[in-house]
């Protein structure tokens, strides 16, 4: 019970950041939305960052914000902040890479959720001919 009062304490606290950032984002792309709007994208952000984007520093979303809006999606919804949080976290993991000397950036494509382990899935090379 502690861990989930814990939770729902962080996820308001996600929220109300959230709430700010895309509230300035809505100022900057010179558009408005009701209040009510502006908490449904502020909740769906904040639940997409801790389930697609966990990794991201807060920084690193405002980032992803601050480059977005300069750029030539001039609508704020969920797709549009989507892919820009996608391009931030490309830019990241690519910068990984070349770090640790990899020549060619490959991004993991497995879904979060997806894992192997435990999942009864085969490796392809352990999967017997049909005959």
């Amino acid at each position: 019970s502690t861990s989930i009062s814990n939770s729902i304490i962080f996820m308001k606290e996600l929220t109300k950041k959230c709430i700010g950032l895309i509230s300035n984002t809505l100022v900057q792309l010179g558009q408005t939305k009701t209040d009510k709007d502006i908490l449904i994208l502020a909740t769906t952000l904040a639940d997409d960052l801790l389930r697609d984007f966990k990794k991201l520093s807060w920084f690193d979303v405002e980032e992803a914000f601050r480059t977005g809006v300069r750029g030539d999606k001039f609508v704020l919804n969920v797709q549009t902040y989507y892919a820009w949080l996608r391009a931030q976290k490309k830019l990241i993991d690519e910068d990984i890479w070349k770090k640790h000397n990899q020549l060619t950036y490959i991004p993991d494509k497995r879904m979060i959720y997806r894992s192997r382990k435990g999942t009864g899935m085969k490796l392809i090379s352990n999967i017997k001919k049909l005959k």
